[in-house]
């Protein structure tokens, strides 16, 4: 078949070092100057990205058919106090970065096909597979999702409430949320 589909199709793809000049006018900004779209804009384009990647982290970045990137995302592990803040040492699941360009936001007009929504139902999907990876190797791991957010960045926390997340506590990281949903 020649034609798409849906041209609103979101495909992931590892992000490598090659890709870094293809981000040359991404921009996950708002038009307030959010402090969260700076802090994925420095997450993606600082050091944290490829200290992430050291990790273990797979970073996706999420195009259209057509090429145009849209958004990027992130998944890894990540060993923390569970319950938080003074329960014992757990390996659990983290979305340590995800973001969307500025142009994309709230895009397309179709809710259920919204870049948000496909990049997020990509990351659940990529979780459940990590975590029957680690269960099969018989590592230790608790079958949760965590992800941080800013407490004043209503939309992202509605969208994340919608998938299935919860607040678990404020925390001394403010103005950032812990956030967490079971696998």
């Amino acid at each position: 078949m020649s034609e798409i589909e849906n041209p609103y199709q979101l495909f992931a793809d590892e992000f490598t070092e090659a890709d870094q000049s293809e981000l040359a006018h991404f921009d996950c900004g708002e038009a307030d100057d959010a402090p969260w779209a700076r802090a994925a804009n420095e997450w993606l384009f600082g050091s944290d990205v490829w200290e992430s990647k050291k990790r273990g982290t797979t970073v996706w970045l999420y195009r259209l058919a057509s090429g145009v990137l849209v958004g990027f995302g992130s998944l890894g592990l990540t060993r923390r106090r569970w319950p938080p803040p003074d329960g014992g040492y757990a390996n659990l699941l983290i979305i340590p970065m995800l973001g969307i360009d500025r142009q994309c936001h709230a895009q397309p007009p179709d809710e259920e096909m919204r870049y948000s929504r496909q990049i997020l139902n990509h990351l659940l999907y990529e979780a459940s597979q990590l975590y029957q990876s680690e269960k099969e190797r018989g590592r230790s791991i608790l079958d949760l999702l965590t992800l941080w957010v800013h407490e004043d960045n209503c939309r992202a926390i509605r969208l994340y409430e919608k998938f299935g997340f919860a607040a678990v506590r404020s925390t001394a990281k403010k103005p950032m949320m812990l956030m967490v949903r079971r696998l």
